[in-house]
């Protein structure tokens, strides 16, 4: 019988680099390892840079609604004014093989490990909140205010973390290239390479 596959999820404040870590990742040992990411679903309005099917799956409020009423999502949230969801059919994936990471916020993670305990939970802590914020700050997509509250939520995520840890694996987020190097241990380790 061939090895199952397991469900990554990796959670971080907004602007710590965890999409652009992942992607990395993927884009140097993908294939070699079976693993993809998850492309949720939002009703989110997309940024200029971002596509529907590559970034996101972008849906309309209505088009969200009819998918919960489906039973489609793992996990879903409303937490930050838009609606947020994993697609339930990558479990089934799993069976076979195939790996995913999700990047999904700490309240998707906290539920999805209800519903599905096997799932692996990584946490990434910026390294420094200045650089954080300089990192948010140089997307030029935010007013002041929605950066000065994205980064009390950051500092609160990461405080929750500590407090009430969920998560089985915490790596600071470095440079790109040591942070794929503590990935690729972690990888390494769930499935047994």
């Amino acid at each position: 019988m061939s090895r199952k596959g397991k469900l990554f999820i990796v959670s971080a404040p907004s602007g710590t680099g965890k999409t652009t870590l992942i992607l990395k990742i993927i884009e140097q040992y993908g294939p070699y390892i079976n693993i993809e990411r998850v492309v949720t679903y939002t009703t989110k309005e997309p940024h200029k840079t971002e596509q529907h099917g590559i970034d996101y799956n972008f849906l309309s409020k209505k088009e969200f609604e009819e998918k919960i009423a489906q039973d489609f999502f793992i996990e879903w949230s409303d937490a930050y004014g838009d609606c947020y969801g994993s697609p339930k059919d990558i479990l089934h994936e799993l069976e076979f093989g195939k790996s995913y990471f999700l990047i999904i916020d700490q309240v998707g993670g906290y539920n999805i490990v209800k519903e599905y305990p096997n799932s692996v939970l990584i946490w990434l802590t910026p390294a420094d909140f200045n650089i954080l914020h300089r990192r948010i700050s140089g997307r030029e997509r935010d007013s002041k205010e929605i950066i000065e509250s994205r980064m009390l939520r950051a500092k609160q995520e990461v405080l929750n973390e500590l407090k009430n840890s969920i998560y089985k694996y915490h790596v600071v987020a470095q440079d790109l290239e040591t942070s794929i190097k503590k990935f690729i241990k972690i990888l390494k380790k769930e499935l047994q390479l």
